[in-house]
């Protein structure tokens, strides 16, 4: 059988809960993650959760299906979010974008925009972060620990602290550099762990905002993503965003001695794109 590659965005095999953002003729796709959801399989039986419906191949690092006309279709992976974080992830349906596209996102010319709720309120309105990250290395099969010190780099800036509610902030967070977990690590060293983050947040107050608001998720958001590049001659930008979570602004709203159905109404997502807008 002979491998098929286009543009078309017609036979994406999008897992439940998973929503196109936007695409363009080269074959560079904006896909909305939802929380829980994984960027790819990594085992038996993963497929479940996600991004497609569909085989992965880890080695290539892409998805590969066939569609309802017997040919095979591809969809490369390039870049990838933690499975508790929501938001926009790219996709690339030839290899020559994929492979574009990912040597911007390895010398740092991607622009990011998270939103995070964190426990606490930062000390400056905004500013930036560079620190230096402890990462497991291996050598053969065998993990060292901490064996490798590697800086770390971002800007944030304070959105909105609620009062009377949670000891919360919403915090827009800008990423210069991209290393696994980055964000969790340096919200954690600088003592504003992110709400229901399971491996470095609080975990009492974690249980306090799930027990109060029955929400579990972890409060991060890849809301934008921006790429400029050259591909095939030409000088392209591409733009996805993806709106605010509801849950975001129902843990914001929560206040002591209200139900849940009491508190004011969650804005539509024009309106919370307006809110939340630098």
């Amino acid at each position: 059988m002979v491998d098929f590659e286009d543009t078309s965005i017609d036979h994406l095999p999008l897992n439940r809960g998973v929503h196109l953002l936007s695409h363009n003729e080269d074959g560079l796709v904006a896909l909305e993650k939802p929380a829980g959801a994984l960027s790819h399989p990594s085992a038996e039986g993963e497929s479940r959760r996600s991004l497609l419906m569909s085989d992965y191949d880890l080695k290539k690092e892409c998805y590969r299906w066939i569609d309802g006309a017997g040919k095979t279709r591809r969809a490369w992976l390039i870049n990838r979010l933690d499975s508790p974080t929501s938001g926009v992830i790219l996709l690339g349906l030839n290899k020559g974008i994929s492979q574009t596209i990912k040597k911007e996102f390895a010398t740092h010319r991607v622009s990011k925009i998270y939103y995070a709720l964190v426990r606490g309120v930062p000390k400056a309105p905004a500013g930036a972060w560079a620190d230096n990250l402890k990462k497991d290395v291996r050598q053969g099969n065998r993990r060292i620990k901490q064996g490798q010190i590697v800086p770390v780099k971002a800007r944030y800036q304070t959105i909105k602290s609620p009062t009377g509610g949670f000891p919360i902030t919403l915090m827009k967070l800008m990423p210069v550099t991209g290393r696994t977990h980055q964000l969790r690590v340096q919200c954690k060293k600088h003592n504003l762990p992110i709400v229901g983050d399971r491996t470095y947040g609080s975990f009492s107050f974690n249980k306090e905002v799930a027990m109060r608001t029955e929400i579990r998720r972890m409060m991060l958001h890849s809301a934008e993503t921006i790429v400029n590049y050259s591909f095939e001659g030409k000088v392209c930008q591409f733009t996805a965003k993806s709106d605010l979570p509801k849950d975001f602004q129902n843990v914001l709203d929560y206040r002591p001695g209200f139900k849940r159905a009491e508190l004011k109404q969650t804005p539509s997502p024009t309106l919370a794109r307006r809110r939340f807008k630098s």
